[in-house]
């Protein structure tokens, strides 16, 4: 695989030769010399992006923030705003693809991004106008130089690259928990004009929603508010009376503890393993009024076991944010299930819902958002296009779909031992989301990054996730097997390239330049 980072003054050799190659030997911009090397009068100014396989440079760019630009210092005027010119564009031929391209621009657009400018601009070589446009450059000045070396002045912003025509195929994919990768339906129903919430065309709408997800989780009444699964939880807790207990087996366990403190409820906390197992011993010595707990703790990956609950006599809460759409599980023994609409369910974030055993009674103690009784079945301001795109996530979201988690999950498991990558499973393996561990003296930050400049975004950078140094993979969105494989693939040789030697036996995977829709490319940007 191709590894994009900024290059660091052991890099600057190889810079100056790629240089050479590209704008002395190929492109006649510079007259030749010995040694071979080309060294950029903006040299001290640039911050270079390269892109290496195995120690060695097959990528790179320029991006220089100083005025005048070159293209300035050149007659053209830059258009008004904050800009980088990117500057130096260069790819060996053997890994001249758009896919290559994109990673590079992806860096870029971060980079640009985390120094608050517009956009980028770039002198593009004419013979490659049909590549920039592709990625969202646009011309904004005649073209300039030498009929040898004739180049336009383009520019690009982020949200011009994201929305190119490459990006439906080269944007990175979303492997996330949520937001998860939406359908082109549910998108194109989210960009409606909203009709009027307390319309009965709503109504209908927020009805026959409610009625497909009360026979998805087995219960009869569903609560639907805006927001995220956190006020799903935030009205349970204060229907929780009495003494209760809540299993915790990490982060999202956790988050319930807080939940039932913020509302003054008494509690034990029962420790569940790794393996999803906790002692019900405890339960029968402590009988509790209420036992809630989530289902999958998110965090690891692993689901809790609910079986001793299915039987059990008291109240059950159970937090299903992460499993409600991964797998088909019968909810009826609960009194309470939370989940939202951003993640197994394939809508954008905004939903939450309750679904409960009985209809809820009326609290006059908490806010009134987060009093249930009042949501009938609208009780306040509601979003008609999250609803409308909730009715076509829910239609596509098949038996054969909802088994598909499980698939999918095991090719990312099978591609990460294939590729050499042996990572211990739990026997309670979620089939929505896994954690993978990065050793140590790695980092799942730059893991993390390098899988976005490949085109995937994974989750890493919440602060539980930092401080664990692993990175996590979801199956909740529009994913396929063949995404699961491909990541799983760029996950072991990253790590494999990160602990080989110089000694290596040569055994790591190189990148497979004949990737689907990815077509060459000849040069690059003027210097």
């Amino acid at each position: 695989m191709i590894v994009y980072r900024k290059a660091v003054i052991s890099d600057f050799d190889a810079i100056h030769r790629l240089n050479y190659e590209t704008f002395v030997e190929e492109i006649p911009q510079h007259p030749p010399n010995s040694e071979r090397r080309l060294i950029d009068r903006f040299h001290e100014e640039n911050t270079y992006w390269i892109g290496e396989v195995n120690g060695e440079v097959v990528a790179m760019c320029a991006l220089r923030g100083k005025r005048p630009f070159s293209l300035e210092q050149k007659g053209v005027r830059i258009p008004e705003g904050e800009w980088l010119e990117i500057r130096l564009l260069a790819v060996t031929k053997p890994y001249r693809r758009n896919r290559t391209f994109a990673g590079l621009m992806r860096a870029v657009i971060e980079d640009a991004t985390d120094r608050h400018i517009d956009g980028i601009v770039i002198s593009g070589t004419t013979r490659e106008q049909l590549l920039y446009h592709r990625f969202g450059f646009v011309p904004f000045a005649d073209p300039i130089g030498s009929e040898e070396a004739r180049y336009v002045p383009m520019m690009l912003t982020r949200d011009a690259f994201y929305e190119s025509k490459s990006a439906t195929t080269l944007r990175p994919k979303s492997l996330l928990a949520g937001p998860v990768e939406c359908s082109e339906r549910v998108r194109a129903r989210l960009s409606k004009q909203p009709r009027p919430h307390r319309s009965k065309e709503t109504g209908r709408l927020l009805e026959a929603v409610q009625q497909k997800l009360s026979e998805r989780v087995k219960l009869p009444n569903i609560y639907t508010l805006l927001g995220s699964g956190t006020v799903a939880n935030d009205a349970v807790a204060p229907r929780l009376e009495g003494h209760g207990v809540i299993l915790n087996a990490g982060e999202f366990g956790e988050r319930l503890i807080e939940h039932a403190r913020r509302v003054d409820r008494s509690f034990d906390v029962i420790r569940v393993g790794q393996d999803g197992k906790w002692d019900v011993s405890q339960l029968d010595r402590i009988a509790p009024d209420w036992v809630w707990t989530v289902h999958c703790e998110t965090s690891l990956g692993i689901l809790i076991d609910l079986g001793p609950l299915h039987s059990w006599n008291g109240v059950i809460a159970i937090d299903a944010i992460s499993t409600v759409g991964t797998f088909d599980y019968d909810y009826s023994f609960a009194d309470y299930v939370t989940f939202s609409s951003g993640k197994a369910l394939r809508n954008a974030p905004g939903l939450a819902f309750v679904a409960m055993k009985e209809r809820a009674e009326a609290l006059r103690d908490v806010p009134r958002y987060l009093d249930l009784s009042l949501y009938k079945p609208i009780a306040f301001t509601q979003s008609e296009p999250l609803l409308a795109a909730m009715a076509v996530s829910l239609d596509e979201l098949t038996d054969a779909e909802v088994a598909s988690h499980e698939e999918k999950m095991v090719a990312l498991i099978n591609s990460l031992h294939e590729n050499g990558l042996c990572i211990e499973v739990s026997p309670t393996q979620s089939s929505g989301i896994i954690t993978i561990p990065v050793p140590c003296g790695q980092s799942s930050m730059e893991l993390g990054r390098q899988l976005s400049y490949q085109g995937y975004l994974v989750q890493y950078e919440s602060d539980y996730l930092k401080r664990a140094n692993v990175i996590q993979v979801s199956t909740m969105g529009w994913t396929t097997p063949r995404m699961m494989r491909d990541v799983g693939s760029y996950i072991a040789q990253w790590i494999q390239q990160k602990t080989a030697t110089s000694k290596s036996d040569g055994s790591l995977i190189h990148e497979n330049l004949d990737v689907p829709r990815d077509e060459p490319f000849v040069r690059g940007a003027s210097n």
